[in-house]
């Protein structure tokens, strides 16, 4: 017969349905969003490097295929990205409740204009240089993404505000809730050199993301039922 209880000191909480596949989806959407968002754009530029706009779009048009494949897969990984940041909030928030809620806001607006951006960017580099030809797609970024307000107000600010300052916090939530140290550092370098640095021959700022986000995922489902369900933490510090 299956325990479905967990003891504490003085207590017996019962096991809320579905823990232990939740935990596991958790786990998951992190390892695929490092997969397809950090493995994917690293590919990317492996394959591509890093030339001037027109010249990518080039690239991408000579191998459509390749290129239309790439883009979706780091389309689909706002999901994963925002469902699994989501699962660490629920291990962060019984050690840093304070810390995990402005986090978590954060995220959630920053994984919002994350998605529209990618969502823009398959359309500006996939859709449109196939479609309408190259110099079409460059018009369409340079005089439409990067000067139309709504683009601008619903996908650009709420990705570089929410997604920087909301995972920046996130990731310190993990490193005072316990959860492996290195993967946090990782994911705080690869903000700051994703927003503000250039890659640096073949090494690029997206290999932190997939290496961080895979170490997570793994320790997540490796991670203990009683720690999950935050029976097992220490008192949430009032201050954080």
């Amino acid at each position: 017969m299956t325990d479905t209880t967990l003891s504490t000191v003085g207590t017996v909480r019962p096991v809320p349905p579905l823990s232990r596949a939740i935990q596991l989806g958790v786990a998951t959407c992190l390892i695929l969003g490092g997969l397809l968002n950090g493995g994917l754009q690293y590919a990317d530029h492996l394959l591509a490097g890093d030339p001037e706009r027109r010249e990518l779009l080039v690239w991408g048009l000579e191998h459509h295929a390749v290129y239309q494949a790439v883009w979706f897969g780091v389309m689909l990984s706002s999901v994963c990205l925002l469902l699994g940041l989501l699962g660490l909030a629920q291990i962060t928030r019984w050690r840093a409740p304070r810390l995990t809620a402005v986090a978590t806001v954060l995220t959630v607006l920053g994984m919002w204009g994350f998605g529209n951006v990618l969502a823009g960017t398959y359309v500006a580099h996939v859709v449109v240089p196939d479609v309408l030809g190259v110099d079409a797609a460059v018009t369409l970024v340079e005089d439409g993404y990067l000067k139309d307000w709504g683009m601008v107000a619903g996908s650009l600010v709420p990705h570089l505000v929410g997604s920087f300052f909301g995972v920046l916090l996130l990731a310190v939530a993990c490193w005072r809730a316990g959860l492996p140290k290195v993967p946090a550092v990782l994911l705080i370098v690869f903000l700051v050199w994703d927003f503000a640095l250039s890659p640096i021959g073949i090494v690029e700022p997206h290999v932190l993301l997939l290496v961080a986000l895979v170490w997570l995922g793994v320790a997540v489902a490796r991670m203990p039922q009683r720690e999950w369900l935050g029976q097992s933490a220490l008192p949430a510090d009032p201050l954080r």
